[in-house]
Protein backbone atom coordinates (compact mmCIF):
# COMPACT_ATOMS: atom_id res chain seq x y z
CA UNK A 1 0.00 0.00 0.00
CA UNK A 2 1.27 3.23 -1.10
CA UNK A 3 0.08 7.13 0.02
CA UNK A 4 0.80 9.90 -2.64
CA UNK A 5 1.26 13.40 -1.42
CA UNK A 6 1.04 16.18 -3.98
CA UNK A 7 3.08 19.15 -3.06
CA UNK A 8 2.52 22.11 -4.11
CA UNK A 9 4.56 25.59 -3.29
CA UNK A 10 4.80 29.18 -4.03
CA UNK A 11 1.34 29.83 -5.48
CA UNK A 12 2.10 33.63 -4.62
CA UNK A 13 -1.49 34.55 -4.76
CA UNK A 14 -2.13 37.83 -4.87
CA UNK A 15 -5.22 40.61 -3.83
CA UNK A 16 -7.53 39.39 -6.92
CA UNK A 17 -7.59 36.05 -8.94
CA UNK A 18 -6.78 38.59 -12.08
CA UNK A 19 -3.64 40.04 -10.45
CA UNK A 20 -0.44 39.72 -12.45
CA UNK A 21 2.80 39.44 -10.68
CA UNK A 22 6.02 39.82 -13.01
CA UNK A 23 3.91 39.00 -15.99
CA UNK A 24 1.85 36.09 -14.83
CA UNK A 25 -1.31 35.30 -13.27
CA UNK A 26 -0.66 33.18 -10.29
CA UNK A 27 -4.49 32.37 -9.69
CA UNK A 28 -5.11 31.07 -13.26
CA UNK A 29 -2.14 29.31 -12.91
CA UNK A 30 -2.84 27.30 -9.74
CA UNK A 31 -5.90 26.77 -11.24
CA UNK A 32 -4.50 24.91 -14.26
CA UNK A 33 -2.14 22.96 -11.86
CA UNK A 34 -5.11 21.92 -9.08
CA UNK A 35 -6.99 20.45 -12.51
CA UNK A 36 -3.76 18.17 -12.99
CA UNK A 37 -3.78 16.55 -9.24
CA UNK A 38 -7.34 16.40 -9.96
CA UNK A 39 -6.61 13.76 -12.29
CA UNK A 40 -4.15 12.56 -10.63
CA UNK A 41 -5.85 11.78 -7.34
CA UNK A 42 -3.68 12.09 -4.39
CA UNK A 43 -4.17 10.89 -0.90
CA UNK A 44 -2.85 14.37 0.40
CA UNK A 45 -2.00 17.77 -0.67
CA UNK A 46 1.17 19.73 1.16
CA UNK A 47 1.45 22.99 0.77
CA UNK A 48 5.05 24.47 1.30
CA UNK A 49 4.93 28.18 1.69
CA UNK A 50 4.86 31.77 -0.13
CA UNK A 51 1.35 30.67 -0.71
CA UNK A 52 0.29 34.64 -0.63
CA UNK A 53 2.65 37.06 -2.16
CA UNK A 54 2.31 39.60 0.24
CA UNK A 55 -0.07 37.84 3.04
CA UNK A 56 -3.26 38.86 2.59
CA UNK A 57 -6.46 37.28 3.75
CA UNK A 58 -7.70 37.68 0.50
CA UNK A 59 -5.26 35.48 -0.81
CA UNK A 60 -5.77 33.23 1.65
CA UNK A 61 -9.54 32.52 0.84
CA UNK A 62 -8.81 32.36 -2.94
CA UNK A 63 -6.44 29.03 -2.11
CA UNK A 64 -9.04 27.84 -0.44
CA UNK A 65 -11.85 28.30 -2.89
CA UNK A 66 -9.26 26.67 -5.28
CA UNK A 67 -9.01 23.69 -3.63
CA UNK A 68 -11.93 22.60 -1.97
CA UNK A 69 -13.60 21.24 -4.51
CA UNK A 70 -10.71 18.45 -4.40
CA UNK A 71 -12.02 17.34 -0.98
CA UNK A 72 -8.14 16.57 -0.10
CA UNK A 73 -6.62 16.64 3.44
CA UNK A 74 -4.26 19.63 3.19
CA UNK A 75 -1.38 20.12 5.22
CA UNK A 76 0.43 23.50 5.12
CA UNK A 77 3.36 25.65 6.49
CA UNK A 78 4.44 29.30 5.84
CA UNK A 79 6.85 30.94 3.72
CA UNK A 80 8.72 34.08 4.15
CA UNK A 81 6.28 36.01 1.74
CA UNK A 82 3.29 34.94 4.01
CA UNK A 83 1.96 36.28 7.02
CA UNK A 84 1.91 33.49 9.59
CA UNK A 85 -0.53 35.00 11.99
CA UNK A 86 -3.10 35.84 9.03
CA UNK A 87 -2.61 32.81 7.34
CA UNK A 88 -3.43 30.88 10.54
CA UNK A 89 -6.37 32.50 11.11
CA UNK A 90 -7.61 32.62 7.42
CA UNK A 91 -6.64 28.78 6.74
CA UNK A 92 -9.58 26.98 9.04
CA UNK A 93 -11.36 25.31 7.01
CA UNK A 94 -11.55 21.70 8.38
CA UNK A 95 -9.91 20.50 5.06
CA UNK A 96 -6.92 22.60 5.72
CA UNK A 97 -4.13 21.17 8.49
CA UNK A 98 -0.91 22.17 10.32
CA UNK A 99 0.03 19.76 12.72
CA UNK A 100 3.76 19.61 13.76
CA UNK A 101 3.78 15.95 12.69
CA UNK A 102 1.34 13.35 11.43
CA UNK A 103 1.32 9.79 10.97
CA UNK A 104 0.87 8.89 7.11
CA UNK A 105 0.36 5.03 7.35
CA UNK A 106 3.54 3.32 8.10
CA UNK A 107 5.30 7.34 7.40
CA UNK A 108 5.64 10.40 9.65
CA UNK A 109 5.22 13.87 8.24
CA UNK A 110 6.97 16.76 10.21
CA UNK A 111 5.88 20.04 9.00
CA UNK A 112 8.93 22.30 10.43
CA UNK A 113 8.68 25.99 10.40
CA UNK A 114 11.64 27.58 8.31
CA UNK A 115 10.22 31.21 8.91
CA UNK A 116 12.42 33.91 10.26
CA UNK A 117 10.76 37.04 11.35
CA UNK A 118 13.42 38.98 11.27
CA UNK A 119 14.82 38.09 8.02
CA UNK A 120 15.94 40.92 6.12
CA UNK A 121 16.15 39.27 2.62
CA UNK A 122 13.67 36.28 2.44
CA UNK A 123 16.28 34.06 4.72
CA UNK A 124 15.10 31.24 6.83
CA UNK A 125 16.08 29.93 9.85
CA UNK A 126 14.95 26.86 12.61
CA UNK A 127 14.21 27.98 15.72
CA UNK A 128 15.95 26.22 18.37
CA UNK A 129 12.09 25.29 19.55
CA UNK A 130 11.41 23.96 16.74
CA UNK A 131 14.73 21.62 16.75
CA UNK A 132 14.51 20.53 20.01
CA UNK A 133 10.89 19.08 18.66
CA UNK A 134 12.40 17.59 15.74
CA UNK A 135 14.87 15.58 17.79
CA UNK A 136 12.21 14.51 19.75
CA UNK A 137 10.28 12.99 17.08
CA UNK A 138 12.91 11.63 15.03
CA UNK A 139 13.57 9.22 18.70
CA UNK A 140 10.46 7.09 17.06
CA UNK A 141 12.06 5.31 13.76
CA UNK A 142 9.59 5.27 11.92
CA UNK A 143 10.17 5.93 7.82
CA UNK A 144 9.89 10.00 7.72
CA UNK A 145 9.03 12.71 5.47
CA UNK A 146 10.30 16.66 6.73
CA UNK A 147 8.80 19.46 5.07
CA UNK A 148 9.62 23.23 5.09
CA UNK A 149 9.61 26.07 2.72
CA UNK A 150 13.35 27.25 3.07
CA UNK A 151 15.76 25.24 1.51
CA UNK A 152 18.65 23.66 3.57
CA UNK A 153 21.17 22.60 1.12
CA UNK A 154 22.99 25.26 -1.16
CA UNK A 155 21.47 25.32 -4.50
CA UNK A 156 24.82 26.91 -6.52
CA UNK A 157 23.59 30.49 -6.89
CA UNK A 158 24.73 33.39 -4.51
CA UNK A 159 21.91 35.08 -3.95
CA UNK A 160 19.70 32.43 -3.52
CA UNK A 161 21.77 31.12 -1.02
CA UNK A 162 21.55 33.80 0.68
CA UNK A 163 18.11 33.07 1.80
CA UNK A 164 18.35 29.49 2.53
CA UNK A 165 18.46 28.00 6.16
CA UNK A 166 21.08 30.18 8.04
CA UNK A 167 21.63 27.15 10.38
CA UNK A 168 21.45 24.32 7.86
CA UNK A 169 23.83 22.62 9.29
CA UNK A 170 22.45 21.95 12.62
CA UNK A 171 19.40 20.68 11.02
CA UNK A 172 21.65 18.54 8.56
CA UNK A 173 23.70 16.96 11.42
CA UNK A 174 20.53 15.79 13.00
CA UNK A 175 19.13 14.52 9.34
CA UNK A 176 22.52 12.62 9.29
CA UNK A 177 21.86 10.92 12.05
CA UNK A 178 18.80 9.87 11.44
CA UNK A 179 18.81 6.82 8.53
CA UNK A 180 14.98 6.67 8.83
CA UNK A 181 14.52 10.30 7.34
CA UNK A 182 13.92 9.75 3.94
CA UNK A 183 13.22 12.65 2.06
CA UNK A 184 13.01 16.12 3.20
CA UNK A 185 11.00 18.43 0.93
CA UNK A 186 11.02 22.14 0.26
CA UNK A 187 10.04 25.16 -1.86
CA UNK A 188 11.33 28.73 -2.17
CA UNK A 189 13.84 28.32 -4.76
CA UNK A 190 10.98 27.68 -7.45
CA UNK A 191 12.75 25.04 -9.36
CA UNK A 192 13.50 21.28 -9.35
CA UNK A 193 16.15 20.25 -7.26
CA UNK A 194 17.32 16.82 -6.07
CA UNK A 195 20.63 15.97 -4.16
CA UNK A 196 21.05 12.69 -1.87
CA UNK A 197 22.84 13.43 1.43
CA UNK A 198 23.93 10.25 2.96
CA UNK A 199 20.57 7.76 2.91
CA UNK A 200 18.33 11.38 3.18
CA UNK A 201 17.12 12.37 -0.43
CA UNK A 202 16.19 16.51 -0.74
CA UNK A 203 13.67 17.46 -3.12
CA UNK A 204 12.77 21.58 -4.20
CA UNK A 205 9.88 21.57 -6.33
CA UNK A 206 8.73 24.14 -8.98
CA UNK A 207 6.53 26.52 -8.04
CA UNK A 208 2.91 26.70 -9.56
CA UNK A 209 3.38 30.27 -10.73
CA UNK A 210 6.91 31.76 -11.56
CA UNK A 211 10.12 29.37 -12.32
CA UNK A 212 13.41 30.35 -11.80
CA UNK A 213 15.22 31.68 -14.53
CA UNK A 214 17.92 29.09 -15.46
CA UNK A 215 20.45 29.40 -18.35
CA UNK A 216 19.82 26.16 -19.46
CA UNK A 217 15.99 25.68 -18.80
CA UNK A 218 13.84 24.28 -21.29
CA UNK A 219 10.71 25.74 -22.33
CA UNK A 220 9.36 22.78 -20.36
CA UNK A 221 11.25 23.92 -17.11
CA UNK A 222 9.27 27.55 -17.33
CA UNK A 223 6.05 26.07 -17.08
CA UNK A 224 4.18 25.92 -13.69
CA UNK A 225 3.89 22.32 -11.84
CA UNK A 226 3.63 20.28 -8.67
CA UNK A 227 5.92 17.03 -7.11
CA UNK A 228 3.92 14.01 -6.53
CA UNK A 229 5.35 11.90 -3.88
CA UNK A 230 5.13 8.25 -3.30
CA UNK A 231 5.36 6.73 -0.14
CA UNK A 232 5.75 3.04 0.28
CA UNK A 233 4.48 0.94 3.35
CA UNK A 234 8.21 -0.44 2.78
CA UNK A 235 10.15 2.50 4.04
CA UNK A 236 10.48 3.49 0.09
CA UNK A 237 9.43 6.26 -2.14
CA UNK A 238 8.96 7.68 -5.50
CA UNK A 239 8.75 10.96 -6.58
CA UNK A 240 8.43 12.79 -9.98
CA UNK A 241 7.69 16.00 -11.05
CA UNK A 242 4.53 17.41 -13.11
CA UNK A 243 4.39 20.28 -15.51
CA UNK A 244 1.33 21.85 -16.51
CA UNK A 245 0.91 23.96 -20.14
CA UNK A 246 -0.50 27.37 -19.53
Amino acid sequence: MSITIAQLTDTHLCCHPDAELRGCRPWHRLKAVIQRVAQVKPDYLLLTGDLADTGLPSAYQQLIDLINPLQIPTYWLAGNHDHPSVMAAALVHPLFLAPETVTLGNWQLVLLDSTLPTARFGEGEISRQSLQRLAKILEIERPTLIALHHHPLPFGIDWLDQMQVQNADELLAMIDNAPQVQAVVFGHIHTAFHQQRNNTHFYGSPSTCLQLDMPQATPKDKQPGFRLLHLHSDGTHQTEIHRVAV
